[in-house]
């Protein structure tokens, strides 16, 4: 059994712990996990790997599927979970279209800027780990604020509730864990940010929304983040190479082996 984990060389270099107990967890298992780093989608050539039996795409790069299906290579996550939850915007949409409450968003452009309430949000749709994200007061901070011209941004009004937010694990589609993460100094929460993390227990409300997104997006391995907006829990994003230091500091469970498990065992009966 073999198989390809693919990183951004970005991220492999903050990740070396998970990817190495990736691969030695693999070998246990009976499978021999190979990296490749990969920061040009375009570039990616399948054809190398066209005997390789599965993929953990944690490159956040949803065209390497696509590549890689040519040659019946399963992928981790799926396709469509890599293309939604790695666009803020895209999740934004699916979860209107399916009624998961969310809170009020627009695509930044120069007549949203000028019509929207301040304050509000400023987010790049490709950001994660709490980066790319802004807080504008007014307009002037809109003007003030850097933006990468090739990157898409969308506008959000504030939840009520700033600093907060949980995060709720999910593997082929059960619930694992709940995290809350908070911070007193910022109005991210992020736990590589410097947030705070304790065990949570998942809301029923919450529940309901993960398995309306499930429904749709069948993800493997995938985090659903939650803000808290006037008393209720709305969706604020879906993580699809989703971060599990804070399983290991507050779980004695090893999510890499359950992940594992969860690939392989369908793969080698």
């Amino acid at each position: 059994m073999k198989g390809l984990l693919v990183y951004t060389t970005k991220d492999a270099q903050v990740n070396g712990w998970f990817i190495n107990h990736l691969i030695e967890e693999a070998e246990k298992l009976g499978a021999e996990l190979e990296l490749v780093l990969c920061d040009d989608a375009v570039a990616f050539d399948a054809k190398l790997y066209e005997n390789y039996d599965f993929c953990i795409n944690r490159s956040r790069f949803h065209e390497i599927n696509c590549k890689l299906k040519a040659f019946g290579v399963r992928c981790f996550n799926n396709t469509k979970t890599i293309e939604i939850a790695n666009d803020k915007y895209k999740t934004h949409e699916l979860c209107r279209a399916l009624g998961v409450p969310v809170m009020e968003t627009c695509l930044f452009t120069k007549e949203s800027a000028e019509s929207i309430e301040y304050p509000c949000v400023l987010k790049s749709v490709s950001g994660h780990g709490g980066k790319e994200v802004f807080w504008l007061n007014s307009k002037e901070d809109l003007q003030s604020t850097t933006l990468e011209p090739h990157k898409q941004y969308i506008l959000q009004k504030p939840c009520s509730h700033t600093g907060v937010d949980v995060r709720v694990y999910v593997l082929g589609g059960e619930i694992v864990a709940g995290v809350k993460r908070s911070s007193e100094n910022s109005f991210r929460s992020n736990y590589t940010l410097g947030g705070k993390a304790e065990v949570f227990e998942v809301t029923k409300e919450q529940r309901q929304a993960i398995s309306c997104l499930q429904k749709e997006l069948q993800t493997d391995y995938a985090g659903f983040d939650f803000i808290l907006h006037n008393g209720e829990w709305v969706l604020n994003e879906i993580e699809d190479a989703v971060g599990s230091r804070m399983l290991y500091s507050l779980y004695d469970f090893d999510i890499v082996i359950l992940l594992l498990k969860y690939i392989l065992t369908p793969l080698q009966s």
